[in-house]
């Protein structure tokens, strides 16, 4: 949190010197010499009419488009792009990831998601611990969606390195501090919603045909899109350990509906962490 500056009053007071020259003898009786008013006078009449023509206004900042807000997003906000009208396969998920999420629940779709979440908000710092990892997509059936999950499953090199993942989140930065139980796994919430964190209006869901997934306008742009953020989507984020697996369920929704939303996707995600490991 910035510090606010203190407040420095400067000293006011100032003396008034007087002139201690004498007027000479010979001036005391001689009319007395107005011109110099008269210019003056002139000339502050001068810089009143030119301010009150506007001449000293700034016409570009009387033209200008105001700001946009996350509610008002426009071409400034996102660059424009077009939607995409071609095949979305489903994503392919690996035998040991594919257990780990649920399938297409009534009114969504999942895609491939070409986003790192673990490694962009820790710096890369478990980058060499993640053996392998997959991500995918839950968005709207309908081109405009008011929700959007961003479930990732990261392989981490051992049990250890996983809890030192979630240690990372629940301890070190204190994001992720509130418990709640779904069956017999626990995640470790942040309520970014609280905070006024989320996904705003207007946001484009990219394609990306040559990886054949969907990403967002974080680090790029792109040219087509599959989906578009019809509401301000906030944030509940959910974070667990199963064995060596590392698993985020970063849950976007309008503020109204994120607590139902992202209750329904964490029992979902424990049925399925709960079903793979009675498997193992």
């Amino acid at each position: 949190m910035a510090k606010k500056k203190p407040n420095s009053k400067g000293n006011s007071d100032t003396s008034v010197q007087r002139s201690e020259h004498a007027t000479p003898a010979n001036a005391k009786n001689a009319p007395p010499n107005n011109t110099p008013y008269i210019v003056i006078i002139a000339l502050l009449l001068v810089v009143i009419a030119y301010l009150l023509s506007g001449g000293g206004s700034n016409p570009t900042a009387s033209t200008s488009t105001p700001i946009p807000t996350s509610n008002q997003p426009d071409s400034n906000t996102f660059n424009q792009a077009t939607l995409y009208t071609g095949n979305i396969p489903e994503p392919y998920l690996k035998p040991e990831f594919a257990g780990f999420f649920p399938d297409n629940i009534s009114g969504m779709r999942r895609v491939k998601l070409l986003h790192d979440s673990l490694n962009d908000e820790s710096g890369g710092r478990f980058a060499s611990k993640v053996e392998d990892s997959a991500h995918i997509l839950y968005i709207s059936d309908s081109v405009q969606t008011n929700f959007e999950v961003e479930y990732s499953v990261y392989k981490m090199e051992s049990a250890e390195a996983a809890n030192e993942v979630l240690a990372y989140y629940t301890t070190e930065t204190g994001w992720n501090t509130l418990p709640k139980q779904f069956d017999d796994i626990t995640f470790w919430i942040w309520q970014g919603f609280l905070e006024g964190a989320g996904r705003p209006y207007g946001m484009y869901f990219y394609w990306d045909s040559i990886n054949s997934g969907a990403f967002l306008p974080i680090e790029r742009q792109g040219t087509s899109y599959i989906a578009q953020a019809n509401a301000d989507l906030l944030c509940m984020h959910g974070e667990t350990v199963q064995d060596e697996y590392f698993i985020m369920v970063d849950v976007h929704a309008p503020f109204d509906k994120v607590n139902a939303l992202s209750d329904q996707m964490l029992a979902e995600a424990a049925k399925q962490i709960t079903a793979q490991k009675n498997q193992t």
